[in-house]
């Protein structure tokens, strides 16, 4: 997988799961969310956010998940969109979806509320498009 498009499912993942991710690290021995707040600022800022990846992927392991923020990839819509499902019929154009307001990241998500969800990095509300 090139780089770009790993730092994006990266970023879906934290973007997608940042509230659990959050209450994870607050209810560690250290009682804060330093790593999480550290991607987020890298990312923010336009930076590199492998390292900060790591890092956090690695607090939540010692915090006793041994996937670490692996464990939250298959939730919150942060899949890669060109896999598809066998059986699943690719022609769904003008179904309505959320995805990253600045294209940054893999984090989808499908209109069942009234108001879009928030990106973690931006806080700016997802933008609505059509597949």
């Amino acid at each position: 997988m090139a780089e770009a498009e790993e730092t994006a499912r990266e970023l879906g993942i934290v973007c997608a799961n940042a509230d659990a991710i959050r209450g994870r690290l607050r209810r560690g021995p250290a009682g804060d969310d330093a790593a999480l707040e550290d991607l987020l600022t890298a990312a923010r800022g336009g930076l590199e956010t492998g390292y900060a990846f790591e890092v956090l992927h690695a607090v939540l392991q010692t915090l006793g998940d041994p996937q670490g923020l692996h464990a939250y990839s298959e939730t919150g819509g942060s899949a890669g969109r060109g896999v598809h499902a066998a059986g699943i019929a690719r022609d769904r154009s003008g179904e309505p979806v959320y995805l990253c307001p600045a294209h940054r990241c893999t984090r989808y998500g499908w209109p069942d509320r009234a108001t879009a969800p928030l990106c973690a990095i931006s806080g700016d509300r997802l933008r609505l498009d059509r597949l």
